[in-house]
């Protein structure tokens, strides 16, 4: 018997031995979709598809542009907080009204460089960034799923995004960088890997400069006690918070700046509003567990940027009360996770990618204003458990759990189709992330890892074989 419990000489969807007979396993229409799907022209395919999705996506924005159109999502908004900084001006309104620009002053220093460019180059920059940002996140979500990044199944590359591609069409259309911050995450994550921990550090710093809740990834170095990554994280942070904004503005106007923006953003929550969002804080865009419960447990606007009377709340709870419900959701999950992944390293596959899984979920549900296309990250986790039902046996637990969890997310997910602000008033989009975290957190602590197979996906170079074999039985 082989390690994975399979007779000498046979082959199943995941594995392939080279000289062996096809099994009854390829004569499924089960495996000869999985033959079909591995093969090196499913590849191609692949990386095609997703190129025209990027280009598909690309063109709204600068159809915009040619247009002349007076408001182009918030590209327009990027270039004109550039220029802000540029011309020495005030990042932040020091009047009562709502901030045009939430994000860190940092990150308008970043912008600054980029401003000066003209309106359909300064778009294109973004767009390109946006997609070497979705490449880098399917291969490293890969490379952290199984260990290499090249010759794994076709269907890891793909899926993933497929599962959550409205939230990436988002990314493209409004110009938000929820792939570059997952792209960056995951890219400190693969530094640890590779016990790199300074530059994972900084990496997660940069990501907390452009957009601040990234920064609650800290919680994980911290969990796992990557020390020197947490250092790294916070002396690049302060770096970039305090001196790289001085090529832009005086030290009176960077004090200024991050006084403003932590006052306006970190301290800013009560009855009407999170940060700098009235109306749209409690509404159904916004997914976190901070928005959800209040949602769902007093009476607040469901949509208050359109419609000034809906409500979907299903109690009717003080502010304080549903508060004190918020913090023992967060405390719950937080249990959950410390529950389910302490002593994980120990486990025999690379559980730490389905560790950080769970981080990358409770990053999501933490973030007070975690607007729906922030769910572009559940790519990862997806990638996680698709690889682990490749992984194991046709009917063991294993496959049955990954594969289980993930279609239950995307059914939730899809709820959205039909009634969009129905089902995300409701928490479909949250709740499908919170489906991920406990089917993942129960895979680990149940030790449901052992069934894996070894981490041996089919290399291209035994697929034309396997492709062959499959033929002849068929």
């Amino acid at each position: 018997m082989d390690r994975d419990g399979s007779k000498p000489g046979t082959t199943s969807t995941l594995r392939v031995d080279a000289g062996g007979p096809a099994t009854s396993d390829r004569r499924t229409l089960v495996g000869r979709w999985s033959t079909f799907i591995a093969s090196r022209g499913a590849m191609v395919g692949v990386r095609r598809t997703i190129f025209v999705m990027m280009v598909a996506f690309s063109v709204a924005p600068l159809v915009n542009v040619a247009r002349n159109e007076l408001y182009n999502k918030d590209y327009d908004l990027w270039q004109a907080t550039g220029h802000v900084v540029l011309d020495g001006r005030d990042i932040y309104p020091r009047s009562p009204a709502p901030y045009p620009f939430m994000y860190p002053p940092a990150c308008a220093t970043m912008l600054a460089p980029l401003s000066p460019l003209p309106r359909g180059a300064f778009v294109a920059c973004l767009l390109l960034l946006n997609s070497i940002a979705w490449t880098v996140c399917i291969f490293a979500s890969v490379y952290l799923a199984t260990g290499h990044v090249r010759n794994q199944h076709p269907a890891l590359y793909f899926w993933p995004s497929l599962a959550v591609i409205p939230f990436v069409h988002d990314t493209y259309l409004l110009g938000q960088p929820a792939l570059l911050l997952l792209a960056l995450l995951l890219g400190s994550f693969a530094l640890l890997r590779r016990n790199q921990p300074v530059g994972a550090g900084a990496l997660i710093a940069v990501a907390a400069a452009i957009k601040a809740y990234p920064i609650l990834a800290a919680g994980y170095l911290i969990y796992r006690r990557k020390w020197k990554a947490l250092i790294a994280m916070g002396v690049t942070l302060s770096a970039l918070m305090f001196v790289y904004p001085l090529l832009f503005r005086t030290p009176v106007q960077v004090s200024e700046d991050v006084t403003f923006w932590v006052k306006g953003m970190l301290f800013k929550y009560d009855e009407e509003s999170i940060g700098q969002r009235p109306d749209r804080a409690y509404s159904y865009k916004n997914q976190s567990v901070q928005a959800t419960v209040h949602r769902l447990g007093r009476s607040v606007l469901a949509d208050g940027e359109a419609n000034r009377s809906w409500k979907v709340n299903l109690l009717d709870l003080t502010f304080r009360q549903t508060t004190v419900v918020m913090i023992g959701s967060v405390a719950i999950l937080g249990l959950f996770y410390l529950r389910t992944t302490w002593g994980a390293t120990r486990l025999p596959l690379p559980a730490d990618a389905v560790e950080q899984s769970m981080g990358i979920i409770m990053v999501l549900f933490l973030t007070p204003l975690s607007f729906n296309y922030g769910y572009v990250w559940l790519m990862f986790p997806i990638t996680v458990l698709l690889h682990l039902g490749f992984s194991s046996a046709p009917n063991s637990r294993l496959r049955l759990w990954s594969w289980g969890a993930i279609a239950g997310s995307v059914v939730l997910l899809s709820l959205s189709v039909s009634m969009l602000r129905e089902a995300q008033a409701y928490g479909n989009v949250f709740f499908s992330g919170l489906l991920l975290m406990v089917c993942l957190g129960l895979i680990l602590k149940r030790g449901l890892l052992r069934e894996a197979k070894a981490v041996d996906v089919p290399a291209i170079k035994h697929t034309a074989i396997a492709s062959t074999s499959a033929a002849q039985t068929i």
